[in-house]
């Protein structure tokens, strides 16, 4: 997994960390921000850590569609999933799961905003 590409240049690039997220409707308020940013042409990756990660489940979170639908991308992480006996549940289609390497890598980018909640 990998950061954004080149062709993303020149649109904000946001990495929003959700690890609160089990609090519903209170969680799903970063989720609601990750796809307005994505409508509005940015690069958006939501990255679901610690509780965060139960709204990578289908029927979840539909805001997490509204964010797929609208150019986002949703990231998981696998450590978290694992903790929390999820790491076969099945997500949704489009959640990548993935460790922090690349989480590290987005965060380190001079080029991303990150927001953590």
């Amino acid at each position: 997994m990998g950061t954004a590409s080149a062709q993303e240049t020149g649109h904000v690039r946001f990495l929003l960390i959700e690890s609160q997220a089990s609090a519903v409707p209170a969680g799903t308020g970063l989720c609601q921000d990750a796809a307005a940013q994505a409508r509005l042409g940015h690069s958006v990756v939501l990255f679901l850590i610690q509780d965060g990660v139960t709204l990578a489940l289908p029927g979840r979170a539909p805001e997490l569609d509204t964010l797929l639908e609208a150019g986002g991308r949703v990231w998981v992480d696998g450590f978290s999933l694992a903790q929390r006996g999820l790491h076969h549940a099945g997500l949704l289609p489009s959640a990548l799961t993935t460790d922090m390497d690349a989480v590290a890598a987005a965060v380190l980018d001079p080029a991303v905003r990150v927001v953590w909640h």
